[in-house]
Formats: structure tokens, sequence, C-alpha cells
């Protein structure tokens, strides 16, 4: 008779046995490689530019505008973006998008090193970068269910997910080593590298025959108009319940509670907490907390996919109430850890349960409406949130946030479709292949 022990231990060497022959796959391979190589350059972006722009303008006004110039092209053209994908080989389209980024970032670096560098080629070069990533993020949401199994995805995302908090947690560490011993410009060619590093893995990528084809199916599909495409990118969308409301609940933390934290938070530690420093180490361990909480996704296989990071997500407002209170350091760097397990979770889970559930043959399409629903607002957030505290408080503004993160776990339980969503393991899927279980119906029901 097997003991707890033996069955831990089994359940233990499954998931190793699953993980090796995941990371065991050619094209999953190159494809992590690729998407880690240009996650990291535009970890460096942000540091990079900053330094580049105020070197040669001494401008916070300018420093915005080219920031702006890589964001705003991302956000008006990710729908656009979406049905592209959808109609071309999406790994095609990704080693196009490397190219024009690997191509901006090089000139960029290149006429900073030469003296050449002006504020509108800056800007020039960043609208390029932004406009690419606009067709690049909704094409690897797609590539990757083309490249492992359904029962895969989780593990996929979570070896992603976990590849990009790291990259994210090193990134402006690098840039900032390169900038100092080096210059702006060699941290902007260094990110260039990245680009094409990840445009030399894609290309690489061998599909199954007919998989790296245009994805609409149908002849009427095919000949559709672009408006055509986003209505019934849309139709998709909106039909899954559960998806539409986890993006709805996404909307209202980047009103809400993301910008509360990015804008009260270094001005309470420089206020109270003892200047950047102390920043510094919160900021170390929010990133600490996404590498664990990609960790903990990457080993869990829960039956119900979205219930499963609820409560943890709830725990996010953990960070916020800490800071309110202007707790020690310490404890504000410790609630930042557990603050961001869940919600690094929640993002693995969401993403591995859409790439389960949508047709192929839209997702590029559902996967740009489920980003622009989630960061659209984002920027009116930021900008609003300084003026809300100024009516009220800073205090008052973290607090809401808290609360509204603490009611999260219940809100979204009430959504029938998103608790009982299933997830699709490799038990679940080899059943599937011989009759024995019916695909759940939350994953198509309509609102």
């Amino acid at each position: 008779m097997s003991t707890p022990s033996d069955k831990a231990t089994s359940r233990r060497g499954k998931r190793r046995g699953e993980l090796r022959e995941l990371v065991g796959q050619r094209e999953f391979r190159l494809l992590y490689i690729g998407q880690t190589s240009s996650i990291i350059g535009d970890a460096i972006v942000p540091v990079a530019l900053a330094f580049a722009v105020l070197e040669l303008t001494e401008s916070a006004s300018a420093l915005g505008l080219v920031l702006a110039a890589r964001v705003v092209p991302t956000v008006l053209l990710l729908l656009l973006g979406g049905v592209i994908a959808d109609r071309m080989s999406r790994r095609s389209l990704m080693v196009l998008c490397d190219a024009a980024c690997f191509l901006s970032q090089l000139a960029q670096g290149v006429m900073l090193l030469t003296g050449t560098a002006s504020l509108p080629s800056m800007i020039v070069l960043q609208l390029i970068a932004g406009s690419a990533g606009a067709f690049f993020h909704p094409a690897a949401t797609g590539l990757l269910p083309e490249v492992v199994k359904p029962a895969q995805l989780q593990r996929a995302n979570g070896l992603m997910g976990l590849s990009e908090n790291t990259a994210y947690t090193i990134g402006p560490a690098i840039a900032g080593v390169l900038v100092v011993a080096f210059s702006p410009g060699a941290a902007l060619i260094f990110d260039a590298a990245t680009f094409a590093v990840s445009a030399l893995a894609l290309f690489l990528i061998r599909l199954a025959p007919g998989a790296d084809k245009p994805k609409a199916g149908t002849e009427d599909e095919k000949s559709s108009s672009i408006y055509q495409d986003l209505k019934l990118g849309w139709e998709e969308f909106r039909s899954r319940t559960w998806l539409w409301t986890m993006v709805a609940w996404a909307a209202s933390f980047h009103l809400l509670v993301l910008p509360a934290w990015q804008v009260f938070g270094p001005a309470v530690a420089r206020d109270d907490l003892g200047g950047a420093s102390a920043w510094a180490i919160i900021s170390a361990c929010t990133g600490l907390g996404s590498v664990l909480g990609g960790v903990i996704a990457l080993r869990m296989r829960p039956r119900f996919i979205m219930r499963a990071s609820f409560i943890p997500l709830g725990l996010y407002g953990l960070q916020l109430l800490a800071l309110a209170l202007v707790a020690p350091v310490p404890v504000i760097a410790i609630c930042a850890v557990i603050s961001n397990i869940g919600l690094s979770m929640f993002n693995v889970f969401s993403l591995t349960a859409m790439q389960q559930n949508v047709p192929i043959g839209s997702m590029s399409r559902v996967s740009s409406y489920e980003w622009l629903g989630s960061i659209g607002l984002l920027p009116v957030g930021q900008a609003l949130v300084g003026p809300a505290g100024g009516l009220s408080s800073a205090t008052s503004v973290l607090i809401v946030g808290a609360v509204w993160m603490f009611l999260t776990p219940a809100l979204l339980f009430v959504v029938r479709d998103a608790r009982n969503l299933e997830a699709i393991h490799e038990s679940h899927e080899a059943d599937e292949e011989e009759g024995e279980i019916k695909p759940s119906a939350s994953a198509t029901s309509t609102p």
C-alpha cells in the first residue's frame, strides 16, 4: 500500500517529467530563448532612454515625450495588430517586429555614440519600436498554443512568466551597469542585440505543416475586411463571461490600484522612509514576489484554473495598506513579496485559460482586446491619481486601493463561469482523447 509520502514523491516526479518534456521540445526552447532575450531588452529600455534623453536635453518633459512615443502607438495599434496576427504567419510577423526593433534601437544607440542624436529622431525611432510592439504581443500570445499542446500551456506560461519577472528584476540593473561603465548609447545597442537574438530564435522555429499559415479558416473569413475581423474577434471575446469579467477587473486594477502604488510609493519613500534606497529595497521585493509567484504557478496543477488565484490576488492589498500606514521598510518589503506572488499567479493562470479555451484562429484578436481592456486605463489612472490624492490624501487613495483588492476574491468568486473554469492537464487531455470527458461548458458560455 502506498503512503502519502510515496504519492507526494510520485507527483513531484511526474511534474519534473512533464517539465523536462516541455523544455526538451526544440520549438519551445527556441521560443523561450527568443522571448526571454527580447524581454531583457524591454527591461533595459526605460533606464537607458532616461539617461540618454536627460543627457541630451536635460529636460524631464522631453523624457516624457520619448517614453510616451513608445507606449502610445502600442495602445493605438493593438487591435489592428491582433487582426494582422490572425491573418498571417504569427512567427513571421514576430520576426519582422523584432527586426524593426533591432534597427530602431541600433540606430538610436549609434546616433547617441556619434553625437548625431536629436529629440525628434529619438521620438521617431521609439514610435517605430512601439508600433512593432502592437503587432508582436498579440502574435506571441497566439504562437505559444501552436508550439505546445493545450495541457502544457500552464507550464509553458509559467516558465515564460518566470523569465519575464526575472528579466524585469535584473534588467534595470544591467542597464545601470552599461550606462555607468559605457554610455546610454551602448545600453541601447545591447538592447538592439537582444532583439536580434529573438528574431534569429523565432526564424529557426519549425511548426507543423499548415500551422504557419494564415489562421482564418473559411473563405469568408479570409476575404473579410479588417472591420469584420475586429467584429468577429469582439464576438469571441464577449461570448466568454469568465474572460471579459477578468479583463474588467484588470481594468479596475490599472485604474485604481497600480497607479496609487506607482505614484505615491516613491513619494512616501522620499518623505517618510529614508529616500530612494528604501524604495529600491521595496521595488526589489516586488520583483522577488513576482518570481516566486511564477515558480508557484509553474508547479501548481489546479483543477479550477482561475479560482486558484483569487485569494492570493486579493493579498495585493497588503502592500498598499502597509504603505498607507507608513509601516517600517522591512514590513512593506515583506508585504510587497506576498502581494506580488498572487498577481504573478493570476497573470499566468488567466493567460493559460485564454489560450486553452479560445480558438487558435481568433487567438490574436481576442488577445488584443484582452491587452487593450486590461491596460488601456493605466494612463488615465496615472494622470488622475495625483489630483485625487490632492483632493483627499495619498493615504486615503492607498486605502481605497487596498480595500478594493481585499474585496477582489469575493467579487471574482461571484462570476460562476470564472470560478468553475477547468484547466486542461495531461490526464484531462488523455481522457478527452478516449472520449471519457467532455469539454467544460463554462468555456463558451455567454453573458
